[in-house]
């Protein structure tokens, strides 16, 4: 299991960070996926993409004068939410026993290759889930994170990921039993609790 960033930047917070993966952590930069929210869109500018990839453990830390130094920083922020919605399609498939869809797959493959043609990204052999990344290179973080998305793929134990049951964000069950049903006890887990209590006291 990864083991997570110690040190999480703003705006992101912990709770952020309950995937016990950062391929799943990414497909949950968005708020509820089962019941979307106005303003629920985590990924709003090119520091939310980089802070969220320090905060991810997966960049070390990237110079603060990274974002005027991009290039097509406008096509950022898109571009990693294509990402993040092909890596959702891929995992919330395994999360309820479904093979993995051919096409978003298919097409995070090719990003990912298409960067490491490129020399933009090159993965660390000692640590598959971090990167050397090209900040400045159009297109490198998206193939970056897409090919940390195919190496989850093939590395997580898929009868292990799970979706929450209340708001659907994506997690690596690593409890003894194999039961964790919630993304967080503390918020889902809980308002489930009293959701189910208003239920029992409502007359019947």
């Amino acid at each position: 299991m990864v083991t997570l960033a110690t040190r999480v930047q703003a705006p992101w917070q912990d709770a952020h960070f309950v995937g016990g993966h950062p391929a799943l952590d990414l497909t949950n930069t968005v708020y509820d996926r089962h019941h979307p929210v106005e303003d629920g869109e985590l990924l709003k500018d090119p520091s939310d993409v980089l802070t969220w990839c320090v905060s991810a453990g997966l960049a070390g830390t990237a110079p603060a004068d990274t974002v005027p130094a991009l290039t097509g920083a406008d096509a950022l922020v898109p571009e990693v939410r294509v990402v993040r919605e092909q890596a959702w399609a891929v995992f919330d498939a395994i999360a309820h026993g479904a093979p993995v869809p051919p096409e978003p797959f298919g097409l995070l493959l090719e990003r990912a290759g298409a960067g490491v043609r490129a020399r933009q990204v090159e993965p660390d052999g000692a640590a598959p889930h971090r990167f050397t990344t090209d900040w400045s290179a159009p297109g490198a973080i998206p193939a970056a994170l897409s090919l940390l998305v195919v190496n989850a793929v093939f590395t997580l134990p898929h009868d292990r990921i799970r979706a929450c049951g209340r708001c659907g964000w994506l997690f690596l069950d690593s409890s003894r039993g194999g039961r964790r049903r919630w993304c967080s006890m503390s918020i889902c887990g809980n308002r489930e609790k009293a959701r189910r209590h208003r239920q029992s006291r409502a007359p019947q």
